[in-house]
């Protein structure tokens, strides 16, 4: 597995830890809580932030999970990512909460976010050799063992010349 990804797998699940983690703390008031510059109560940021984090948590849920158990359907997750994140700030230029600067920062840096990630899952080349590897072993599959229980071990010593 590439470096990046096992990175992915680690710093998605910590992430994910932090947001349960803040669940309880907002839900008992513990903790300062801010939501466009305005302090508010645990419970109005859970009521309020928290449907908007939701679909992060699943999505960095599902990432963790389908990278660790090597799933050939976690490979697009990380541009449905930066596709959430820039609609994210999309709604920040849509609702003037930020300059004209800002702006065009933003849009910058929302194409460079998905363009990179579409380059890493795709077109990388240790990435692509990945999903090969795996793409093979899922259509081959080996006795008594679903497609995609197979691990990167098992991949790599089919894949290797006796």
């Amino acid at each position: 597995m590439p470096w990046l990804m096992f990175a992915g797998i680690w710093l998605s699940a910590f992430f994910l830890f932090i947001l349960i983690l803040f669940i309880p703390l907002a839900a008992l008031g513990q903790g300062t809580y801010t939501i466009n510059n305005r302090y508010v109560s645990g419970p109005y940021f859970l009521t309020h932030a928290y449907p908007i984090l939701f679909p992060f948590m699943l999505l960095v849920g599902a990432l963790a999970y389908g990278y660790w158990t090597e799933r050939l359907w976690a490979r697009p997750l990380p541009i449905f990512f930066w596709l959430g994140i820039d609609g994210l700030l999309l709604w920040g230029i849509l609702t003037g909460d930020d300059t004209r600067a800002d702006n065009l920062g933003t849009a910058i840096w929302g194409v460079l976010f998905v363009v990179g990630a579409i380059w890493y899952c795709f077109y990388k080349r240790s990435v692509a050799n990945y999903y090969l590897a795996l793409e093979r072993a899922f259509r081959q599959g080996e006795a008594g063992t679903k497609p995609e229980e197979l691990s990167s071990a098992k991949v790599a010593s089919r894949n290797q010349k006796p």
